[in-house]
């Protein structure tokens, strides 16, 4: 009987998902090597494994992204939850310690309306594409290039910054807080600005909120330029969050500016079903005459 020669089995899978099995039978010592491939077909039993696998394997991305997608809106959430929560103690001292009167009344509408405000999801420095169609129907109708215009219950500098990019001169911005450096504390029924200092008075959505609308249009009506432009957007028929007021008709809104209401730059009463508002719209645009 020969020498007894010692070997080893190196077993290798090609590709452990598509590939065929080989198995390599190796001989050390004194033999020359010598390999050898064994293919064979598959086990429907492989087969049908292979399947589930690959479904399997599908769910867990789909779920695994979905899961991200969750992550990455639950930490926005919790940053800006974050955000407001410092912002609320900061902005709501600041804005009541300038704002703020001696009467009580007064003090309590503040305080709502500064809560209601920062509540809303749009000041957290997201562009607001809505204050476009209104801005560029004033163009249409106005030529603001290089005038000064106020900005009245803006929120964040948006509708600032898309007036310069129309050419507007000056722009400057008001509200309870101040969430830019264009953007002043300031109450819009005791405006800080001198007599026919602007061109146009702009309020989108914020006019429904004055504490007392007589007041806050004649305000209006003292810091623009005689034949300047006062420009109004509010709901109509509808009352949300913070709104003080509740127009029902074009005319509701122009009594607090009579008698001081010129000529018609444009005038609509929009329904719900002809915006994406979700509730009837009312839009002025007028010079005032002083």
């Amino acid at each position: 009987m020969g020498p007894v020669h010692e070997g080893r089995i190196i077993a290798t899978r090609a590709d452990s998902t598509y590939g065929d099995q080989a198995i390599r039978w190796e001989v050390s010592h004194e033999c020359p090597i010598v390999s050898a491939t064994v293919s064979f077909k598959r086990h429907p039993l492989v087969k049908s494994a292979q399947k589930v696998q690959k479904r399997f394997r599908k769910r867990v991305q789909k779920s695994a992204a979905g899961s991200q997608k969750k992550f990455r809106r639950w930490a926005r959430a919790t940053l800006e939850a974050g955000y407001y929560r410092y912002n609320l103690w900061r902005w709501y001292w600041q804005g009541k310690l300038t704002l703020r009167r001696s009467d009580a009344t007064f003090n309590v509408y503040l305080r709502e309306q500064l809560k209601e405000t920062l509540l809303k999801r749009r000041l957290f420095d997201r562009a607001r594409g809505d204050v476009v169609p209104l801005i560029d129907m004033l163009a249409s109708k106005y030529d603001f290039t290089n005038q000064s215009i106020l900005c009245v219950g803006c929120r964040n500098d948006t509708e600032i910054r898309y007036f310069r990019s129309r050419g507007a001169g000056h722009v400057v911005g008001i509200d309870l807080y101040q969430a830019g450096a264009d953007i002043v504390i300031m109450d819009m029924h005791d405006l800080k600005f001198g007599d026919s200092t602007v061109d146009v008075v702009y309020s989108r959505h914020s006019f429904e909120h004055s504490y007392d609308t007589r007041k806050a249009a004649l305000e209006f009506v003292r810091v623009v330029k005689p034949g300047g432009v006062v420009v109004v957007e509010v709901p109509g028929k509808h009352q949300g969050g913070g709104d003080y007021n509740y127009f029902t008709c074009l005319e509701d809104v122009l009594e607090p500016f009579t008698p001081h209401v010129g000529e018609f730059l444009w005038k609509e009463y929009s329904l719900k079903e002809e915006n994406t508002f979700g509730f009837d719209i009312i839009r002025l645009m007028f010079r005032v005459n002083k």
